[in-house]
């Protein structure tokens, strides 16, 4: 689990959104490096390149947050960097020791809402990172952490959903909260009728979507099964309906949801198809905080 979780944060913007964004980043984060036993370390970098912006003090600002920490009686180590931000917090994600198993990253979008995730230093990070990434989107409000909550798991019932399945599980264990698996067969449904406009071949009618419906639930069963085995309470929700599996991601995860975990499509890939939609669009709609886990390590 996250024993060692790296905090990466825009510390010393002084606009009124940074510091919003960051109180709500710092907090949460002392909150759950507290339930889960974590030390935390926390890395902010001064982008030499990057606009002038008003900052505020180093020091001042330092012992504020380190404040916070101390709260929650958890150990935060401050690691100030200059460069670039994105090169910086994948650089130390990798060769800090002990190394993080967890980046928590908060938003500082300047663009909107409908540009917010496009070339920002989250999507960046998350598209190269091998350690789990969690976000706290544009629209999430609340700071604490409880044990006893509910987890909600994205999975496309293939191997690309292994490692954060195996995340959730651990996390789920530490917390001691409910997992509830979520498929879409949006992606499958739109992925075969693609294939039969090229093929030529008109095979997406009521058979196919019975027969993929059975089969998914099979395997939902079995996830909820293994984790059962585990004395994690675990269900699923198969949706069946769309209209696109971020919309049926955002609805659910409304039901009082402490976390989403999703996992990637490799390093590639995962950004043209999957974050420039699903998971893009999940990011920015959601109130949870989300774990992206990439699938593959390079």
């Amino acid at each position: 689990m996250a024993k060692n979780m790296l905090i990466a944060d825009d510390l010393l913007n002084s606009t009124s959104f940074s510091q919003d964004r960051s109180h709500l980043l710092h907090n949460f984060s002392a909150d759950l490096a507290e339930k889960l036993n974590s030390q935390a370390r926390l890395i902010y970098v001064k982008d030499p390149g990057a606009k002038k912006v008003q900052l505020l003090d180093e020091n001042q600002t330092r012992e504020q947050v380190a404040e916070i920490f101390a709260r929650k009686k958890v150990r935060l180590q401050f690691i100030p960097k200059v460069g670039n931000p994105v090169e910086e917090i994948l650089k130390s994600s990798t060769t800090l020791s002990p190394k993080p198993s967890l980046v928590i990253m908060g938003t500082h979008g300047k663009t909107g809402l409908d540009r917010f995730f496009l070339g920002s230093v989250a999507e960046e990070v998350i598209r190269h990172s091998s350690t789990p990434v969690l976000i706290l989107g544009p629209q999430f409000r609340e700071a604490k952490v409880k044990t006893g909550g509910k987890i909600l798991v994205a999975t496309d019932l293939t191997k690309n959903s292994h490692r954060a399945e195996a995340y959730a599980m651990k996390l789920a264990l530490a917390l001691n909260a409910e997992v509830v698996f979520i498929n879409s067969i949006f992606e499958t449904v739109r992925t075969a009728d693609q294939y039969a406009a090229i093929s030529g071949t008109a095979f997406i009618d009521d058979s196919f979507l019975n027969a993929l419906r059975k089969q998914s639930g099979q395997a939902l069963k079995q996830k909820v099964q293994l984790f059962k085995a585990k004395r994690i309470k675990a269900s699923f929700v198969l949706d069946d309906k769309g209209p696109t599996s971020s919309q049926a991601l955002t609805k659910e995860a409304q039901n009082g949801y402490q976390f989403l975990v999703m996992g990637t499509h490799g390093r590639n890939s995962f950004l043209s198809a999957f974050l420039g939609s699903t998971a893009r669009q999940t990011l920015i709609t959601t109130t949870v905080p989300t774990i992206i886990v990439r699938s593959t390590l390079k």
